[in-house]
């Protein structure tokens, strides 16, 4: 599985990263939103976690823009996971068409069993 992983705190990606860290794993590492667009774009990840806050690039308008460009048939298409800072922020998510979201502050693990259960429902050959 490759998983891309933004967060704009240093701390919080090394735990996310860690949290992945699998014999069947690969995480790619960005502190921006547009990285991880063009690593998505790029190296083609099951996964993509974005931490809603990241610079020049949030994790919504990176989902967003992730989403359609697989719509349009561009790139395949990674099940999203955003990091949200506030319930409140949940209709974001929701415009941001990511395949699920969760509130901060999060345990590391709860992203990576998220990421694991949302590629686990995939149908067969998706």
């Amino acid at each position: 599985m490759l998983v891309v992983i933004a967060e704009k705190d240093p701390h919080d990606l090394e735990a996310l990263r860690a949290a992945f860290e699998a014999p069947d794993c690969e995480v790619l590492a960005a502190l921006d939103g547009r990285v991880a667009v063009t690593l998505t774009r790029e190296r083609k990840p099951e996964a993509v976690v974005l931490a809603a806050s990241l610079g020049s690039m949030g994790g919504f308008a990176a989902s967003r823009e992730i989403k359609t460009s697989a719509e349009l048939g561009e790139i395949s298409e990674p099940k999203v996971v955003v990091l949200i800072e506030r319930a409140a922020d949940a209709w974001l998510a929701g415009w941001s068409r990511c395949d699920a979201w969760l509130v901060k502050p999060i345990d590391p693990v709860d992203a990576a069993d998220k990421v694991r259960e949302l590629i686990e429902k995939q149908p067969a050959g998706a």
